[in-house]
C-alpha cells in the first residue's frame, strides 16, 4: 500500500511557474530611465512625423502605454508653450532641377 500511495503522489502535477510565459518587455524610455521634459524638443521631435506633424503611434515608437501617453501630453504642452511647431516643417528643396530647362541646348 505504501508503494501505491507513493506512486499516486509522485504522479500528481507539481506547482511551478509557467515556463512558456514571455518575459515582460519594457520600452527603451523605461529601461534607460530617460527623464522626459517638455523643453527637450530634440528628444520629443523623434516621436513626431516630419511630414504631417502628428505623433507616431505605439506600433512605430515601441513605447509602453504610460510612456506613449506621457510623450503625447509633453508634445502637446511643448507646442502650447511654443517650443515645437504645431504643424509639419516646411519642406525645403536644395539644388532643385529646373523643370522647364531645355536639355537639348
Amino acid at each position: 500500500m505504501l508503494t501505491e500511495e507513493a506512486s499516486k503522489s509522485s504522479d500528481m502535477p507539481i506547482d511551478m511557474q509557467n515556463p512558456y510565459k514571455p518575459k515582460p518587455r519594457q520600452c527603451f524610455l523605461c529601461r534607460n530611465n530617460v527623464e522626459l521634459d517638455y523643453k527637450n524638443v530634440q528628444l520629443l521631435s523623434q516621436f513626431v512625423s516630419p511630414y504631417t506633424g502628428r505623433v507616431y503611434g505605439r506600433h512605430i515608437t515601441g513605447l509602453c502605454i504610460p510612456m506613449q501617453k506621457r510623450v503625447a501630453t509633453l508634445i502637446d504642452r511643448s507646442r502650447k508653450f511654443g517650443f515645437m511647431a504645431n504643424e509639419s516643417k516646411e519642406t525645403v528643396y536644395f539644388d532643385d532641377p529646373s523643370i522647364l530647362a531645355n536639355k537639348r541646348t
